[in-house]
């Protein structure tokens, strides 16, 4: 296990010097690109990197040899892990997700996404980039940003993700990632508009990756101990060493890659003090976010839980890092709210909802509310799409959204042939 992680040499000052520093070796690799007159291919690169799972020489076969090298150059170097990583904990970390797949991508949307919305300067760059916000009330552009982070995390956490040298498809998202985002950082200092480093730092600089890094780590393990979840300290801690090895693969000092849940949650801490406060930009990704969920939700029942779920869940964070963090993106919720969600949904929940405390509602809706949202986000990234929400089958099979088809009516045969109508199971 990597020794390099110290809290303490983590203050502000030094927060604030990573906020110049970002990914070398990503970057290097795009601006070779197009400093070496390729900038017109830059999108059939991307093309190239959408369509494929695995890399070997021949993949960029079809570039020109000033396009191609840099290209498997960055692919070999970026795809080797770390001395540290411990495939025990890897393997144990992946049936962890196993397990609670379905409560962690409820969480990526109530409390992850959230909590990386609520510190300013970051989401300054999201905003900019237009990627998470709706565009004149067409909700796919955030539904595609979305599904790619889903898709992140599914192709990090399944089984295989991280293997070294098999061909990890969570390897060959993360490498396709860090291209991305040295690709948004060279389109925005390139901008017409410029941009403002003094105020920012650089766009997606160390200090906003971490922070990231954390809200799909101790963000989301700290969303499932509030559910009420059983964890022990060796499945918490291998949860974390899977992101700390995502972390490592992402381009992240290490400096930046805790080993424990304890010392994630410090760190979490540490950058919301840095860089969380209210901003328009925070808001309107929020209300961005909010809008996807109950646009794709069947009904109207639970309009108002998104709203509930985010104030509940980013309140631990609250009290720790003594941020209002609720209002840095307009979430704060009351009992008025509370007794709108208890009668919205109570015909669902056949329970004396309106007596139950906070922790016991939030509780006591989750389930309902975490079993139509997984659901709906696989109906609507699914069906109709030119590119899927790949779930691997064992893990559909576990959470209990296989897609199996039973027959439902059949045709006498005619010579070989027969009709078949089928209906899902």
């Amino acid at each position: 296990m990597s020794q390099t992680f110290n809290i303490n040499l983590l203050d502000e000052a030094e927060l604030e010097l990573l906020r110049h520093v970002t990914d070398p070796l990503a970057d290097e690799t795009i601006t070779a690109i197009i400093s070496s007159g390729y900038e017109a291919k830059i999108n059939e690169v991307f093309m190239t990197l959408v369509s494929n799972d695995s890399f070997d020489s021949s993949t960029f076969s079809h570039f020109d040899d000033a396009l191609a090298a840099p290209l498997n150059l960055y692919f070999k170097k970026s795809s080797v892990l770390p001395d540290w990583a411990d495939c025990d904990l890897i393997n144990q970390g992946e049936k962890t997700f196993s397990q609670y797949g379905p409560e962690i991508f409820m969480l990526l949307n109530v409390s992850a996404l959230p909590m990386c919305y609520t510190c300013a300067k970051g989401a300054h760059v999201l905003f900019r980039t237009g990627r998470l916000l709706e565009h004149n009330n067409d909700i796919d552009p955030l539904a595609r940003r979305l599904m790619e982070t889903a898709q992140m995390i599914m192709n990090v956490l399944s089984e295989g993700g991280l293997a070294a040298g098999a061909g990890g498809k969570g390897i060959v998202t993360i490498q396709k990632v860090r291209l991305i985002h040295a690709s948004i950082r060279y389109y925005l200092k390139h901008s017409k508009t410029g941009w403002d480093e003094s105020t920012y730092g650089e766009p997606i600089n160390q200090e906003d990756l971490a922070g990231t890094l954390m809200s799909f780590g101790p963000v989301i393990l700290n969303g499932l101990l509030k559910l009420g979840t059983p964890m022990s300290e060796t499945q918490k801690n291998a949860y974390m060493h899977c992101w700390k090895v995502v972390g490592f693969l992402m381009g992240i000092d290490e400096k930046l890659l805790p080993d424990t849940y304890e010392q994630g949650f410090e760190l979490a801490n540490k950058i919301l003090k840095h860089q969380a406060k209210p901003s328009e930009e925070g808001t309107a990704l929020t209300q961005s976010c909010i809008n996807f969920i109950n646009y794709i939700l069947p009904g109207n029942a639970f309009d108002k839980v998104p709203v509930f779920l985010m104030d509940y869940f980013l309140s631990s964070f609250t009290a720790s890092s003594s941020i209002d963090l609720q209002n840095c993106i307009g979430v704060k919720s009351d009992e008025n709210l509370k007794d709108k969600i208890v009668l919205s949904i109570s015909r669902i929940i056949s329970k004396d909802l309106g007596q139950l405390e906070k922790s016991r509602l939030v509780q006591q809706i989750i389930k309902p509310f975490n079993n139509l949202l997984l659901k709906s986000i696989i109906h609507h990234y699914n069906y109709g799409k030119s590119v899927h929400f790949f779930i691997p089958p064992s893990l559909q099979s576990n959470w209990g959204i296989s897609n199996e088809w039973i027959n439902h009516l059949e045709t006498p045969s005619i010579g070989k042939n027969r009709l078949v109508w089928q209906k899902q199971k």
